[in-house]
């Protein structure tokens, strides 16, 4: 695969890399952090099952073990610490702990599960099986298939979590939670409070002091203002949410009222509106793991190296001239998409903070681009950006017949920056 910047100027606030073969920036065709993209993706590794923060984020002790074979329910402990396969960076373990507080100090947005088995209903008494309340996790936060009530990883879970309601003498322990709009009032809040915070929660997906990860782009320097990281914080997740009302869109886990207090929120908005980046001599520990060495998304200059149309290729596809208009999701992605002959798309007028962790353009069909197909390189090129720009990007072995649009994906936590439909 190639892409060209023919020109562009810069701007702010993202997702890893990827060898661009037919993954989406998923391990099987989704948009798992197993992309084939790190070159050392630690991200599915039995050990620290983050292996991005570069902290043991695990709250439980020794290493996750892969090996669910043995008579040990200990042995089941990596369908908690692990991603699973087919979707995205989030394990059970990246919002929820077994306990609280957490053996490693970082307080989850979600609430402990080493419980779960012993509540009487889910989700605010919406759900009463708990296979159900899993599968929502799967598939509104984890980009994952539901599991059926045979599957092997939903019978492993279930039994390591009875095991450590049992160990724990836990009885009914039903809970709920609310989902609140940020206050109004903003103002007020102690931004070394807020870090202090923010490194002892909010590190667990963005890092320590907020450098970035294989789960969450960074923030430290982005200039994100105080209403959009409230927002975020409050109300962040799926508005399609068949268990949660009120949400705004991505795929961050939103902060209820009881897992942060609005002066809490306070604190956090006012550090992470006014952090800067780290010194680049200031080792934090934190391997964000998107080093590709071909980082073609970070030259912003007029220099192609090569043709701008002369690809080579035929033009008479009844598609070619047709244009797709990106719409804007996240991270201020704009622009169009044309298709300029049989193989070559041309995204021109193009706007992108550059942030995130890996982000690729995701060629797919009738809207889905989970299991569409990159033809780009990694675009993360933070904090420079996209203002104006234009690349040309190479579709490969693909058929104009299986395209008809194309996202600004983050790959690792598959979520869509921006997409449109060709017409």
């Amino acid at each position: 695969m190639r892409t060209m910047i023919f020109f562009g100027l810069a701007l702010v606030i993202g997702c890893g890399t990827s060898e661009t073969s037919d993954t989406t920036g998923g391990s099987t065709g989704d948009t798992s952090a197993d992309t084939g993209t790190t070159g050392d993706d630690t991200t599915r590794t039995g050990d620290d099952t983050t292996g991005t923060t570069g902290d043991d984020t695990t709250d439980t002790t020794g290493d996750a073990t892969t090996d669910t074979t043995g008579d040990d329910p200990m042995d089941l402990m990596s369908i908690y610490g692990t991603p699973v396969e087919d979707g995205n960076t989030f394990a059970c373990h990246t919002c929820h702990a077994l306990s609280e507080p957490a053996a490693n100090g970082i307080r989850r947005v979600g609430h402990q599960i080493g419980d779960a088995t012993r509540r009487t209903s889910w989700k605010n008494g919406q759900l009463d099986e708990m296979r159900l309340a899993v599968n929502s996790c799967l598939t509104e936060w984890m980009n994952a298939d539901p599991w059926e009530a045979d599957d092997e990883r939903w019978i492993g879970l279930y039994d390591f979590l009875e095991f450590m309601a049992e160990k724990d003498g836990v009885t009914d322990e039903t809970i709920t939670f609310e989902i609140v709009e940020p206050p109004a009032d903003l103002a007020g809040g102690d931004a070394d409070a807020g870090r202090e915070l923010f490194n002892g929660a909010c590190r667990m997906c963005h890092g320590v002091d907020a450098v970035g990860t294989q789960l969450a782009p960074p923030l430290a320097g982005a200039g994100l203002q105080p209403e959009y990281i409230a927002t975020r914080v409050r109300t962040s997740g799926s508005g399609e949410s068949k268990v949660y009302d009120g949400l705004t869109g991505g795929i961050m886990p939103f902060w209820g009222a009881d897992r942060l207090s609005d002066d809490e929120l306070r604190n956090l908005v006012a550090w992470v509106s006014t952090s800067a980046l780290p010194d680049p001599g200031d080792d934090t520990g934190d391997d964000t793991g998107d080093d590709t060495g071909d980082d073609t998304g970070s030259d912003t200059g007029d220099d192609t190296g090569g043709d701008t149309g002369g690809s080579g290729c035929d033009a008479d596809h009844p598609k070619v001239g047709q244009v797709a208009t990106l719409e804007t999701k996240f991270h201020g992605v704009k622009g169009k998409a044309t298709i300029v002959d049989n193989c070559t798309i041309e995204l021109t007028e193009f706007f992108f903070d550059g942030n995130g962790i890996n982000i690729q353009v995701l060629a797919g069909k009738g809207g889905n681009y989970k299991d569409g197909t990159s033809i780009s390189d990694n675009l993360k090129n933070f904090p420079v950006g996209y203002e104006n720009a234009s690349l040309t990007l190479d579709i490969g072995d693909l058929s104009l017949d299986d395209i008809d649009g194309v996202s600004v994906w983050c790959v690792p936590v598959g979520v869509s920056f921006g997409d449109g439909l060709f017409q």
